[in-house]
Parts: structure tokens; C-alpha cells; sequence
């Protein structure tokens, strides 16, 4: 019998990086964009990020349904992200992204440093009636409930980035094990199918994931799409520790 305990280290060649979601086909998403107040999307935004031009939230729900073979791999992801600039470029940096997959949360954390938390998530469409929602500790903090209002323009690939923060919390129970690291994450998503959605979002208060801190000023878009993506992870360098230690709890609490 082979030493379970110990894995053959796959070497990736110089400045080769692991591509994330490279061959995987559409996935369905419902997604909303709303406007919030400038003061608050800047109060959750950790140095060296600075505030975008307009103060825009991203709420989606994605259902990531594949089939390898006889093996099936199913998980619902939520993505709960404001617009951020560094270095004068806009990408999405995500406050929580909830999911329903357990094993998929350490390494997510640990390897990429995406705020990957546990919670329920439903994301149903039955003819042109969609619905989605995520829950957390009894409290359904997320609610998207419509009706699909017809087709929208399919666009071309596009570029998009996302911001990421890796850190170890320190074994002494303050600050950190190593300085945090700001990673970018550069995507190409493709769309295949946009269609809009009359409905509405609503936002609940629940403590470890305070979305309804960020209120709903104007609602920009509510949309059902399938897309594919793919993307690399690169890290952009360390950051102050002690400018970035009071938002990092948020990213690990339970």
C-alpha cells in the first residue's frame, strides 16, 4: 500500500501559471448590480485598493453543474463584491463568496486567499421565473426573486480582474504569520445567452456577512446569464499588515 499521507508534487514550469475554469462550458448565473452609497463601499475596501468612479456592488448566484465522465461535480456559489481600483485598474473585490462545497473552502483560502465561506444557496428558474438565494445561520441575508423579460445583446469576450487577499492569521492571535499578499485574479469571460430580469433584490442583516451595509441606492442591471470563464491568479505583492489587519477577521469568521 502507498503512503496516503504523502503526495508526487506536480512542478509547474517558470512562470507558468495554473488557469482556472480553462475548458469548462457556460455556466448559468443569476446576477444583479446596484449602485450603494459612495462612504460605504469605501469604508470595506482595504489598502492598497482605493474607491471606483462609480460605487457598484455585484451580487451573483452560480450554478456549477459538470459531468467528467461517471464522476459529477456540483456546487452553488455566491459572489458578493464591490468595485475597487489599484494601479488604475477596476476589478471586483469580493467581501464573501459563499458556497455550498466544504472541501472547496481551505483550499480556495489557503492557495488563493478568496473569502470562501459555508452556506446554504438555492438558484431555481422554472420557465421565466428565476429565483436565488443564499443562508447563513438561519438568516436568508440574499434574496433575488423574477420574471426573465426577454433577451439582451450577447457581447464579446472580455477582460475582468478580481482582487484577492492571501494571509495566515498568527499562531500568537495577533496580526499575522508573514504580510499579507494582494493577488489579482485576470479573467476572459465569454458570454453565450443575457437575459434581462424584471424583479428585485432583497438584502437581510446577518452578522458575518453584513451585505445590508452596503444599501441598495439603485438597482443597475438584473440579468440571467451563461457564461464561461477562464482566469490566472498572480500575486501583486505584500501590504501594510497593520492597515490591513482590521479587515481581515471579516474574511475567516464563521
Amino acid at each position: 500500500m502507498g503512503n496516503r499521507w504523502v503526495r508526487e508534487i506536480k512542478k509547474l514550469a517558470d512562470g507558468e501559471r495554473q488557469d482556472l475554469g480553462a475548458g469548462l462550458p457556460p455556466i448559468p448565473s443569476l446576477e444583479v448590480v446596484y449602485l450603494t452609497d459612495p462612504e460605504a463601499l469605501a469604508a470595506v475596501l482595504p489598502p492598497p485598493l482605493t474607491p471606483p468612479a462609480e460605487p457598484r456592488v455585484h451580487v451573483r448566484i452560480t450554478d456549477i453543474d459538470l459531468t467528467f465522465g461517471e464522476y459529477r461535480h456540483k456546487e452553488l456559489v455566491g459572489f458578493l463584491a464591490v468595485d475597487a481600483v489599484y494601479d488604475g485598474f477596476t476589478g471586483e473585490y469580493p467581501l464573501l463568496i459563499p458556497i455550498d462545497l466544504e472541501s472547496a473552502i481551505s483550499v480556495s483560502r489557503e492557495r488563493n486567499g478568496e473569502p470562501k465561506k459555508l452556506a446554504d444557496i438555492e438558484l431555481i428558474r422554472a420557465g421565466d421565473h428565476v429565483e436565488g438565494r443564499i443562508t447563513r445561520n438561519g438568516v436568508t441575508f440574499v434574496e433575488i426573486v423574477g420574471d426573465v423579460a426577454g433577451p439582451l445583446p450577447v457581447g464579446e469576450p472580455y477582460p475582468a480582474a478580481q482582487w484577492w487577499y492571501k494571509f495566515m492569521p498568527a499562531v500568537s492571535g495577533s496580526g499575522f504569520d508573514g504580510d499579507p499578499l494582494l493577488v489579482r485574479y485576470d479573467q476572459v469571460r465569454t458570454p453565450v445567452t443575457a437575459e434581462s430580469v424584471e424583479g428585485k433584490l432583497v438584502l437581510r442583516d446577518e452578522p458575518t456577512a453584513p451585505i445590508v451595509d452596503l444599501p441598495v441606492r439603485e438597482t443597475a442591471s438584473i440579468a440571467w446569464t451563461t457564461r464561461s470563464s477562464k482566469g490566472k491568479a498572480s500575486v501583486v505583492g505584500p501590504v501594510d499588515p497593520v492597515a490591513f489587519e482590521p479587515f481581515a477577521y471579516s474574511r475567516y469568521d464563521h
